[in-house]
């Protein structure tokens, strides 16, 4: 996916010709509407505290994070609901369904593209951690990639990537299919070495070249539910 720098925005004829509107922020494409809201994740806190005070923080200082998104409904009202069918939160179903990347990788216009950094730390100069997230919309979907990456250098590498992907659907009246698919792979420094690879942690400093590396520990897909 190229990177945000890189992307100057679709042309008004392409917006047109794939029928699609640009909004503030975004980009509204056969009744689905993209946008992105830029801002931190965390609010700032103080702590009004006596010098002699001990406070034990008591955390992961890895940032590791199971999260895979959030997902709602918002109605044409502007108000937001959590389902599609009345239930408290969206359907998503287990299925053998994947989600083709080659196909993905296809030359099309790209008529919405951001990338947001939802946080980042240095571990102290001991590694890299971060989770981000990157859409696009195309003429004929959009797909979403939510990374964490974790590199304690010397000691172990953790890659957790969710990716969503809408495919609006030939146009013949068929529902739009929506696929999440959710793997982390991790592996230390050690196995890598005894298998070969680098112990420099200078060499992994891309998850995309690494990616392929580390042994997957957990993997699924999933698909919602859409009612008629």
């Amino acid at each position: 996916m190229a990177s945000a720098a890189a992307w100057e925005g679709p042309t008004a004829a392409e917006l047109k010709a794939a029928g699609a509107e640009a909004i503030p922020g975004g980009v509204r494409v056969k009744g689905w509407v993209i946008q992105s809201h830029k801002g931190p994740i965390l609010n700032a806190a103080s702590l009004q505290r006596k010098p002699s005070d001990q406070v034990i923080l008591d955390y992961d200082y890895t940032f590791t994070t199971p999260y895979c998104g959030s997902d709602a409904v918002v109605l044409n009202s502007g108000t937001t609901q959590t389902s599609l069918d009345g239930c408290s939160t969206l359907c998503w179903e287990d299925t053998n369904d994947w989600i083709d990347l080659v196909a993905l990788s296809a030359k099309e216009p790209i008529l919405f593209y951001d990338e947001v950094i939802l946080y980042e730390d240095e571990l102290a100069d001991n590694g890299i951690s971060f989770l981000t997230v990157r859409v696009r919309v195309m003429p004929t979907g959009w797909f979403l990639l939510l990374r964490f990456w974790l590199r304690v250098d010397g000691v172990l590498m953790r890659l957790r990537d969710t990716r969503l992907h809408c495919s609006f659907g030939n146009g013949d009246g068929a529902k739009p299919v929506v696929l999440r698919e959710c793997c982390w792979r991790e592996a230390t420094f050690a196995s890598l070495s005894a298998k070969g690879y680098p112990s420099d942690s200078a060499a992994y400093a891309d998850p995309n070249l690494i990616a392929q590396k580390l042994p997957i520990v957990m993997q699924k897909t999933q698909k919602l539910k859409i009612p008629n």
